[in-house]
């Protein structure tokens, strides 16, 4: 009895407090993925650097000409759905975090779709400079804006004759980045779920479903803004209702009303005299009159 009560909370509210999980065992699932739209936000910054520069040293990938783009083009709206996943982390807003997991699964995908390419381009390596496909190989230029001949990456490989060794560097490489980045989505996925299971929803007992107007009625209420919306209505109002304290307190019309009475109904002698005696007759001639009428 004597401790303090909490004060109350929305469900919302009780949904973030609660106990999620844990993001890289340590730390808390919320702050995790708080932290994981941030990490999306950098990235973005770099895919965006390997765009304007088209150095493939700013990406994971590069092998294939058709797909080299595709993850940095990806990974750049991340500077948007980056900010969008933060915000909707520290509000617990279940629609901006949805939206930034779906934008991690296209993330993934074409992760994905680039590794399939260059891999199929690797498995070319061993005989890439003998083939006629290393004549007609074209790859993005300076700044990527224009093309040039060839395909650098793999004739490099191709002349020091380490082929195997690059498919499964590349593979290894490829498998902890994507691995990476799987977990991440999977963690907010995960607090994407929880968001989902602690969204409040109005409790309605029946009183709800007419609106406010169906409310109005319910409790026998009129309408509390008639006065502001329509003051012209208001004042005819005033002016029809009775003017109830006039009459009760004592206005001139009361009192002329209530001096007339006195002086019709009460004698000189304070009682009230008999009808047929008219007023102001002497008191001794009205008092034979009463005696003469008794008697």
């Amino acid at each position: 009895l004597g401790r303090r009560l909490a004060p109350p909370c929305s469900a919302q509210a009780m949904g973030n407090d609660k106990d999620d999980g844990t993001c890289c065992m340590i730390l808390p699932l919320k702050l995790g993925v708080g932290i994981i739209s941030m990490l999306v936000f950098a990235n973005s910054m770099v895919c965006i650097v390997a765009l304007l520069t088209g150095d493939i040293r700013f990406q994971g990938n590069g092998f294939s000409v058709a797909a080299y783009r595709v993850p940095s083009i990806v990974g750049s709206l991340g500077i948007v759905f980056g900010f969008v996943g933060l915000l909707g982390v520290y509000d617990g807003k279940l629609s901006w975090v949805k939206s930034f997991n779906r934008f991690l699964v296209a993330k993934l995908v074409a992760m994905g779709v680039a590794a399939v390419a260059d891999y199929w381009q690797l498995r070319k390596c061993d005989s890439w400079l003998e083939s006629e496909e290393h004549m007609k190989a074209v790859q993005y230029g300076h700044m990527g804006i224009n093309w040039e001949l060839g395909n650098k990456s793999l004739d490099r490989l191709s002349e020091l004759h380490v082929c195997p060794w690059a498919r499964w560097a590349y593979i290894i490489g490829f498998s902890m980045d994507f691995g990476v980045w799987l977990y991440f989505a999977l963690r907010c996925l995960e607090y994407e779920a929880h968001l989902r299971e602690w969204v409040p929803f109005p409790i309605d007992f029946g009183t709800e479903r007419h609106g406010v107007q169906g409310r109005w009625r319910f409790y026998g209420v009129k309408d509390p803004r008639i006065d502001e919306l329509h003051p012209s209505k208001r004042m005819a109002t005033i002016a029809e209702e009775p003017n109830h304290s006039a009459n009760t307190y004592g206005a001139i019309e009361e009192g002329q009303s209530q001096a007339t009475f006195s002086e019709q109904t009460l004698g000189l002698d304070g009682l009230i005299p008999d009808r047929d005696v008219p007023v102001g007759t002497p008191i001794a001639s009205s008092a034979a009159a009463a005696g003469g009428t008794i008697g």
